[in-house]
């Protein structure tokens, strides 16, 4: 019966190529092995332990339909570490990473429904999360307005745990999710080169103990980016504010109050034709050690690709209570049309003091390093490869809770693959005359 239904599938696969294609219908996929050694990646490692060598997997089938008044497209995803599964009896499941369509209204204008990926400006509060294994995807209703003078997007999500007949608790693990979101992001280039954007998020959580009650999370700001074109230089400067409660800091029955904020500025220097110097400031507010038990004011980052910023050895991509300054300078160097290096280094600082045994420490928080190689082989095949070292401040043993502890020297280094084979695509539709 399997083998009739494969059959079935691939005359039907088959059947499209010698028909008159109303849409434009394609099926790929992403392979993505990933091997890493890790020595100190996400905290310090002991001495008295042996480092990691472990391999990551992603593996995608994509089918994706673009027609003149419906898209949609369906993308199913197995992410794995080598090794977990037993061989003889695979556990693995396969999940629906994306799974939406969108409905053409008019010029202009459309509504996209169903799980897909939100991804925003530069993706700090809102990004594909395409580092990590699983990436990251919503279910919600999305309103698009684009046209040349500015774009719209406004989105809503309702999140339910279960099938259910009633209003009850939103049980998700192992952090809680948002019960509620919606959003609104405008876009509009201002000059030649340089386009505004203001995005407006709201959440909300629901209190721990009545499920009727649903506080809220509101994060509000904009990006102001000037693209280099004719020019040498270029930045990205950024602001956003948060207001509301904090779910990650519990006071009494709810939450505490959330004032927080965030600073970003990235400017970009073209030395040369394929040579471009890059500088750059994260400013992420904290909580003193002082602010009261009802207060909260260290930002979060939301829904964003937290691998992209603040080092690759992602000390930090839960942000510490009492904030952080992250001062960073690289360089992009294009070798050849086919590969590309990237070096930076970063300088983390505390916001706010921090205390450690009632006393306050130094605020520097360690240095980072981190060189990236692109490699593409072809328009299937991408190699990447890349190596971090961090090396420890008085603080950083202290934060991580290893104070008086041997550790090995901090360092990660990865190489991986990816291919991305397309199997079948229909013919461009044409307007029929």
């Amino acid at each position: 019966m399997k083998k009739n239904h494969l059959l079935l599938c691939l005359s039907f696969v088959v059947s499209l190529s010698f028909s008159k294609a109303l849409a434009q219908t394609t099926f790929d996929a992403e392979l993505r092995p990933r091997m890493e050694f890790r020595q100190g990646f996400r905290k310090p490692l002991a001495d008295s332990l042996n480092p990691a060598f472990t391999t990551l997997q992603r593996t995608r089938l994509n089918a994706d339909y673009k027609g003149k008044i419906l898209n949609a497209r369906i993308s199913l995803q197995d992410a794995r570490i080598w090794g977990n599964s037993d061989n003889k009896i695979n556990t693995s499941k396969i999940e629906l990473y994306e799974g939406w369509f969108e409905y053409l209204i008019t010029s202009g204008f459309s509504a996209e429904m169903g799980r897909q990926t939100l991804n925003y400006d530069d993706q700090r509060l809102f990004g594909l999360s395409n580092w990590s294994n699983t990436g990251i995807a919503h279910d919600a209703l999305v309103l698009k307005y684009n046209s040349p003078f500015i774009k719209v997007h406004s989105g809503f999500a309702y999140n339910n745990s279960k099938d259910t007949t009633l209003s009850t608790t939103y049980a998700y693990t192992p952090k809680q999710n948002y019960k509620t979101m919606g959003y609104v992001w405008l876009s509009k280039q201002i000059f030649r080169g340089t386009t505004l954007s203001l995005i407006g998020i709201s959440e909300g959580f629901e209190k721990k103990n009545n499920y009727k009650i649903v506080y809220p999370r509101i994060t509000f700001g904009g990006n102001l980016v000037h693209t280099p074109d004719s020019s040498t230089w270029g930045a990205i400067l950024t602001a956003y504010m948060q207001r509301g409660k904090d779910p990650n800091k519990s006071y009494g029955t709810g939450y505490a109050d959330l004032k927080t904020y965030f600073l970003a500025a990235k400017f970009s220097y073209k030395i040369l034709q394929k040579l471009t110097a890059n500088v750059g400031l994260d400013y992420y507010s904290g909580s003193s050690s002082t602010v009261d038990a009802e207060k909260s004011n260290t930002f979060n980052r939301l829904y964003g690709t937290a691998h992209s910023f603040n080092g690759y050895m992602e000390y930090f991509t839960t942000l510490p209570t009492q904030g952080l300054i992250d001062y960073y300078g690289g360089i992009n160097a294009k070798i050849t049309p086919k590969i590309t290096i990237d070096l930076i280094t970063h300088l983390f600082y505390f916001d706010k003091d921090f205390l450690y045994n009632g006393v306050k420490t130094e605020q520097n928080l360690g240095t980072e390093t981190d060189i990236v190689i692109n490699y593409m082989v072809s328009k299937e095949i991408a190699i990447q490869s890349g190596y971090s070292k961090y090396f420890n401040s008085g603080s950083t043993e202290k934060y991580f809770k290893m104070q008086g502890v041997g550790t090995h020297s901090q360092q990660w280094a990865y190489l991986m693959l990816t291919i991305r084979p397309q199997f079948y695509k229909t013919p461009v539709v044409t307007e029929n005359k």
